[in-house]
């Protein structure tokens, strides 16, 4: 058996969610893949704490779930930094879950840089350190020997990532559309249902898939940041997010998008990528779509992505998100993955 010996940052619904698949799939995961994740570290905005041996995974959902901190637990380092957490511990992978910092990238892209400079592989739902710090973070990577694996921060279950750097081998994207946010596409269904932008917009705080501060995905910020992600992956894009023209949700109502309906349109917050001599062209606008296209079929809390490539001519994926599991799935899916390679 195979034993991965892993750092989890972040004690949120992403890390917490990864700890009960590897519950429930503890027995599939081993006979598919001879594979066990031991988690020898822990670390949130409380602190680290280590231990050797490894935590049950019960034990950390347990502490969880009583309101506690990782300084509760047994193997608390006091006063030393959550990003300094590849100095204190005998691991190979992180695993950062941590929360979206777009400003600093912290305490992700501290942990994931450290983690990448000593030799260790990491997995990463959080997209803050790669729009902040794409190139370096693969360069670290390439340099010391490290895997870099995002799927999870790029529309959760969905495999973006994963079908265009491992099944589009020596093909050419040609363009993308693509729905990549949950939350805005289910605000704007209800909107279609007569609702208005405030009650859509609670409606999705009430059932957590909508931040107290929406912001992020209501203002297509979200969108574009997961664009940016997938063109640095595949493409010849050396541009910066900021080059991306982004406009948001916030003007649409429910007469808009009836009139657009009367027209045999939808409306959709769409990321867009079209190629522009040897550069790009990206957006992220609503847009209307043909309501009998693929994209106007991603509806509610569907996510889509159409693309136009030279080979394999066009490719269609959807996902249903509204809750954050497969967005755990695919850490394990990426953990699974980089274990198959070590």
């Amino acid at each position: 058996m195979k034993k991965i010996r892993t750092v989890l940052v972040g004690l949120g619904t992403v890390n917490l969610g990864l700890l009960n698949i590897l519950i429930e799939k503890k027995d599939l995961i081993l006979q598919n893949h001879n594979l066990e994740v031991c988690i020898v570290g822990v670390a949130d905005s409380s602190g680290m704490a280590i231990k050797d041996e490894g935590y049950s995974y019960t034990e950390i959902i347990q502490l969880k779930s009583h309101g506690e901190k990782v300084s509760h637990l047994a193997g608390h380092l006091p006063g030393v930094a959550v990003e300094k957490i590849a100095n204190h511990v005998d691991a190979e992978l992180l695993v950062d879950g941590s929360p979206v910092n777009l400003k600093t990238g912290q305490p992700g892209l501290q942990a994931i840089q450290l983690a990448l400079e000593v030799g260790w592989n990491v997995v990463s739902a959080n997209k803050a350190p790669l729009v902040l710090a794409f190139n370096e973070l693969h360069a670290r990577a390439k340099k010391h020997g490290g895997q870099l694996a995002y799927s999870a921060a790029v529309c959760g279950g969905l495999p973006v990532i994963n079908v265009l750097r491992r099944d589009l081998h020596a093909t050419n994207l040609k363009g993308l559309k693509g729905i990549f946010n949950a939350t805005s596409n289910f605000i704007l269904n209800e909107l279609e249902k007569g609702g208005s932008f405030e009650e859509a917009v609670k409606e999705a705080q009430r059932i957590g898939a909508a931040e107290a501060d929406p912001s992020l995905d209501i203002d297509g910020y979200d969108t574009s940041n997961k664009l940016y992600i997938i063109m640095k992956s595949f493409t010849n894009f050396s541009g910066s997010v900021n080059d991306i023209k982004v406009n948001g949700i916030r003007q649409m109502t429910s007469e808009k998008l009836k009139e657009a309906s009367l027209r045999g349109k939808r409306i959709k917050l769409l990321a867009e990528a079209h190629r522009n001599g040897e550069g790009w062209n990206l957006s992220v606008q609503p847009t209307e779509v043909d309501s009998s296209s693929f994209l106007a079929t991603c509806v509610g809390w569907e996510m889509g992505l159409q693309l136009q490539t030279d080979y394999y001519e066009e490719l269609y994926l959807k996902i249903y998100e509204e809750d954050p599991i497969s967005t755990c799935a695919a850490v394990v899916r990426d953990i699974i993955n980089i274990s198959e390679a070590l």
